[in-house]
């Protein structure tokens, strides 16, 4: 008798461990994608746009439309924005040359860089609603 209770015991402790270990790996939060130092160099800064090109016409400084726009990515992920006078705000993943940006409304938005440096940070935005935009940005 006292070797089925401890051989019981034995499976139940076992049981109980796996189902532990389960459970914390399938809570476990996702590690933080590691930044580049160009990719810090863009975060934290109020980005605002001083020109835009549209289908190879730079409007310098933006016009009516594209006055407001401005973008501001963190560290942790998060970004807001306002593109043709819409406000956006949501997370975002670095993917090669490309920032993807979602925001709440589960909208993606995505730019390829073109140019990142302390003073200046140009993209290139391509949508079917709002056609093919390069927009040029200087820290406010």
């Amino acid at each position: 008798m006292k070797k089925i209770f401890s051989l019981l015991s034995i499976i139940l402790i076992a049981t109980s461990i796996q189902a532990q270990t389960a459970t914390t790996g399938a809570t476990k939060p996702k590690a933080a994608p590691k930044l580049t130092d160009k990719d810090i160099m863009m975060c934290d800064k109020n980005w605002s746009v001083v020109s835009v090109e549209e289908w190879g016409v730079v409007t310098k400084p933006p016009g009516e439309k594209n006055k407001t726009d401005m973008l501001k990515l963190t560290q942790d992920m998060k970004f807001e924005s306002v593109m043709f006078g819409i406000k956006h705000v949501g997370t975002w993943i670095k993917s090669g040359q490309y920032i993807i940006m979602t925001d709440e409304a589960k909208m993606k938005i995505s730019y390829k860089v073109l140019i990142t440096d302390p003073t200046k940070l140009k993209v290139d935005h391509y949508s079917d609603e709002d056609g093919h935009s390069i927009f040029e940005y200087e820290p406010k």
